[in-house]
């Protein structure tokens, strides 16, 4: 059999899409390097020239599903008429799809500290600017009442993702509905 030979970039992004699959269908813990070679087909030893540990390739996932959030957030469409009331609900119907995922969960279950800083990160440069521009079109359409914009989004922002560390011992939806009784409250929505 004959040897093929990738761009190393080219195959960095295959073992990372291989380990995303994987890690969704039988979890990060019951996961090995050797699964994920073997699944693309390429020898065992050939992801370690990429990353260092599985730790080390779970963070470049995380990183990738950072930057398919950001894309999802920013490229999200509302449907014509909607009230900046009803465009907040449907990003967290949105955000509740996303964070329902097996992935997710387990992302959110493991102890690094730097997947939880990228994570959140991430999550605050995708949601800042829609929420800020959502609660100025909510105060220009008297839906929302609150003072200042930035300053609440990050509020909220920041505030939403420390409930999202609950993941483990409520079931996302629970704490979706937390976190929108939260931001109505603040936001001044009855």
């Amino acid at each position: 059999m004959s040897r093929i030979t990738k761009d190393p970039e080219e195959r960095k992004e295959e073992i990372i899409a291989a380990a995303q699959k994987l890690f969704e269908e039988k979890g990060y813990e019951n996961t090995m390097m050797s699964d994920v070679a073997q699944s693309i087909g390429i020898s065992q030893g050939l992801p370690y020239r990429y990353f260092k540990s599985k730790l080390d390739l779970l963070d470049a996932v995380a990183a990738k599903m950072g930057m398919e959030f950001i894309k999802t957030v920013v490229g999200f469409k509302f449907k014509p008429g909607m009230n900046a009331k009803e465009k907040l609900d449907a990003y967290f119907k949105l955000f509740e799809d996303i964070g329902s995922t097996k992935l997710v969960s387990t992302l959110h279950g493991n102890d690094s500290k730097e997947i939880h800083r990228r994570l959140s990160e991430n999550t605050f440069k995708a949601v800042l600017p829609q929420l800020t521009e959502l609660i100025r079109e909510g105060k220009q359409q008297k839906v929302f009442d609150c003072p200042h914009e930035k300053e609440t989004a990050v509020f909220l922002v920041y505030g939403s993702m420390s409930v999202h560390d609950m993941v483990n011992e409520r079931n996302m939806h629970e704490i979706m509905e937390i976190v929108k009784e939260l931001f109505y409250r603040v936001l001044g929505i009855s």
